[in-house]
């Protein structure tokens, strides 16, 4: 005796196939489809450029994909440091760019530019020619001081494209080279 199959049974059977075989298409096209979620990818970043600009540096952390700390946290007594701290300000810029699990968000960033400030000290404001033959020149520079005390010369903005990626029901940012060089008062 042959068996006898619902055809009820093997409809639906062929039915979910074919619903699998689609959801699969579609996957490998357009990779991971976020149906609904609360969260926003801006969101993230504003929470992370807030909490930098403001010093809560473990709420930034905490909005980091590839990095646990991004070492701003450290205390220090280094004038520089300091004033690169001081100097962070953020604008995000439109709407974020999404695509399934990824979104990019256009920032623009305001820091201390330390490599400028460095060259700066590196150039003499005058050189004052020896007095006597044997003896050397002299130059002078600016203090350190002197520059930190006005440091807005040196901010400078950097426009960056902040991706992020949807891991685990939250939007997490992915620190690339011009995120941490930014933060870095770039260097």
């Amino acid at each position: 005796m042959k068996p006898k199959i619902n055809p009820f049974w093997g409809f639906l059977t062929l039915g979910l196939l074919l619903l699998t075989f689609v959801l699969c298409v579609v996957g490998a096209r357009h990779g991971v489809l976020v149906l609904k979620t609360d969260a926003k990818p801006e969101d993230t970043v504003e929470t992370f450029f807030e909490s930098i600009v403001i010093g809560k540096y473990e709420e930034a952390n905490a909005c980091l994909e590839n990095y646990s700390s991004l070492g701003l946290e450290r205390s220090s007594d280094n004038a520089k440091w300091n004033a690169l701290l001081a100097s962070y300000d953020f604008a995000l810029e439109g709407e974020p760019e999404r695509r399934g699990d990824t979104a990019v968000q256009t920032v623009r960033l305001r820091y201390l530019d330390l490599a400028a400030l460095e060259q700066t000290l590196a150039t003499p404001l005058a050189v004052i020619p020896a007095a006597n033959e044997g003896e050397e020149d002299r130059a002078i520079y600016y203090t350190q001081e002197e520059l930190l005390a006005h440091p807005e010369s040196f901010y400078t903005s950097a426009m960056l494209e902040v991706t992020l990626h949807y891991v685990d029901g939250q939007w997490l940012i992915y620190a690339d080279d011009s995120l941490l060089s930014a933060l870095a008062g770039g260097k």
